[in-house]
């Protein structure tokens, strides 16, 4: 079975499919994980003040992605080298079950080695059991190396439409997933909110009773707030109040959404 699968990532279109596929995980992971939920960025669990600089934490992030765009250029490159063998009967399948090889593998990669050997982030920094989604993403990639494998060995016309419908259910579950952490309904941590300069205590205190949120702290001048809300997409209220920006809300930059509200 292995042999097989190892035959396909040597020769013809296969090689192209395991680079894209890792591309499309790197970005898959930069741009759910860190941007849109937030809830970790490159070197977030590390300690120090630079690790927790919002500048340091785009410029390393930027710098993440634009590595991944380079694996995705290798990849294109391989494709194109590749272009012909696609006249060959099972190229798509190889191609197919190549990218699926690449997108688990990096998920494995990144947890074996990011997580848990070098501890340079966890999925979920803010959850009190993180070891969990760390888990349950190194068992995302193996579930899609898995198919990969399945896919290269046993797929074809008899079984394409399985193998598309368990494919297309595992996007659809990890899809779902994203939605629901993102969701009112989950547990969000405290946001920060940056008001204009000059904004009054009385305002302030009105914009927070309005999104039924409690204050943790403010720094001496009165425009910098950490809250704690009970829906995280309460926050969008505060920009009626005067706010120039909300850590946590859907609007804004992620990493800065990412960096911890101070503590009261």
């Amino acid at each position: 079975m292995f042999n097989h699968i190892f035959r396909s990532l040597r020769r013809g279109c296969g090689p192209a499919g395991f680079f894209i596929g890792l591309a499309l995980a790197g970005f898959f992971d930069g741009i759910l994980l860190h941007q849109i939920l937030q809830w970790h960025s490159l070197f977030s669990s590390l300690d120090g003040q630079v690790y927790q600089d919002l500048r340091f934490r785009m410029l390393t992030d930027g710098a993440f992605h634009a590595a991944m765009y380079g694996v995705g250029l290798v990849g294109l490159w391989l494709l194109w080298r590749a272009r012909y063998d696609f006249a060959s009967n099972g190229s798509g399948k190889r191609f197919a079950a190549t990218l699926l090889v690449g997108f688990g593998v990096w998920h494995l990669a990144d947890a074996v080695v990011n997580h848990w050997l070098l501890g340079l982030h966890h999925i979920k920094e803010d959850s009190r059991n993180w070891l969990s989604w760390d888990l349950a993403f190194f068992a995302l990639g193996l579930i899609c190396v898995g198919l990969g494998i399945a896919f290269d060995r046993f797929g074809g016309s008899r079984r394409r439409h399985l193998s598309n419908t368990v494919a297309s259910s595992v996007g659809i579950i990890t899809f779902a997933a994203g939605a629901v952490a993102a969701s009112p309904w989950s547990n969000p941590r405290p946001v920060t909110v940056v008001f204009q300069q000059g904004i009054s205590p009385a305002a302030v205190l009105a914009a927070v009773d309005n999104a039924d949120g409690q204050i943790l702290w403010s720094n001496a001048d009165g425009d910098v707030w950490a809250i704690a809300l009970k829906n995280r997409f309460d926050g969008w209220s505060f920009y009626r109040y005067g706010a120039l920006y909300v850590s946590g809300s859907v609007f804004g930059m992620g990493c800065f959404s990412a960096t911890p509200a101070p503590s009261p």
